[in-house]
């Protein structure tokens, strides 16, 4: 396609992609554009095709498609980083294997942009979503954008950019820190790490398909080992900038505590939920205004209250539980 230094990466991470990862590279070849771009695609060891599909277009298209086969599998967000770091050109473009674009101006688009606003790092747009198991269920996948400009602020505890809308700046940092390279989930993360060197901008339309399946990563469960790794995640983002952000993010660490009482009490553990009980004690208005229960909020701190501090009333509640049906 082109020959010349790539002015544009599009990162392309897959595993087990391979009823959706034609479609997602057809839409990245199909972009017209006024420059050379490459594509990076990191394959992680997939018990499917996705290895042999990747390995057909890069021979269909040898100048454009780079790949990084893993030996062994690294794990999402190590084969996130791997093929981020692989990205040459001066901006990067994400699109994973079961996501697609749908806009063949969506490259120019952004580039256009960015290139006529260097306060701006990043820019994305609305997506649609697709569910594979109602394929004739179809709409935006965030109806609530309220302003086109972002910051660090707007990202904290929220999933508002879809990761196949973004363009952004590449090279701006060169270590990783270690928060973001142990994150239990990358792109928002990734994100919060870029507003600190400048704004993000909100373009216009809706340029690609973000797809819910059942194999998806958002399907996965969220255990005990899940909440503690997303209070450690941002534990280290509240570090990293110095404590600037604790008003946004004091309350979503205290959210995710209750959620591990919630388990515990699914579990029957006692212990295990008053120790993570105590952890929210600290429960304020905000929190629960902000997540939308405003009205459970004497509620739900009286009752975890009565039974963090009842083992009798714990094992009631326990008892009581949906979950608990058929034991």
């Amino acid at each position: 396609m082109h020959s010349e230094v790539p002015l544009v990466s599009v990162r392309v991470i897959t595993y087990n992609h391979g009823p959706f990862l034609r479609e997602c590279l057809d839409g990245i070849m199909a972009q017209k554009t006024s420059f050379p771009f490459e594509v990076v695609i990191g394959e992680d060891c997939s018990p499917d095709n996705t290895r042999q599909i990747c390995q057909e277009y890069q021979a269909r298209y040898p100048d454009t498609i780079k790949l990084l086969l893993h030996a062994q599998n690294v794990g999402a967000q190590a084969n996130a980083r791997l093929a981020r770091e692989a990205c040459t050109g001066k901006y990067i473009a994400f699109c994973e294997g079961d996501d697609y674009w749908t806009d063949p101006t969506k490259l120019q688009q952004q580039v256009d942009f960015l290139d006529a606003h260097p306060d701006y790092v990043l820019c994305f747009h609305n997506c649609w979503m697709k569910f594979e198991q109602q394929p004739d269920r179809e709409m935006e996948l965030f109806h609530d954008y309220t302003k086109t400009d972002y910051a660090i602020p707007d990202l904290i505890g929220k999933w508002i950019i879809p990761t196949a809308s973004v363009v952004f700046r590449n090279h701006l940092f060169t270590e990783y820190p270690e928060w973001l390279r142990n994150a239990v989930v990358g792109d928002t993360p990734f994100f919060i790490l870029l507003g600190s060197f400048g704004q993000l901008k909100r373009l216009p339309g809706v340029m690609a398909v973000y797809r819910r399946h059942d194999g998806g990563a958002t399907n996965l469960l969220h255990g005990y080992r899940y909440w503690e790794r997303m209070i450690e995640l941002y534990t280290g983002i509240n570090g990293h900038f110095q404590y600037q952000y604790s008003k946004e993010i004091n309350p979503i660490l205290k959210w995710f505590r209750y959620q591990l009482t919630q388990l515990a009490l699914q579990d029957g553990d006692y212990p295990k939920y008053r120790h993570y009980a105590q952890c929210c004690f600290q429960f304020n208005k905000e929190l629960l205004v902000r997540f939308r229960h405003p009205g459970l909020f004497h509620y739900r701190y009286t009752q975890m209250y009565l039974t963090a501090t009842s083992p009798r009333l714990f094992k009631a509640r326990a008892r009581r539980q949906p979950w608990a049906e058929g034991k």
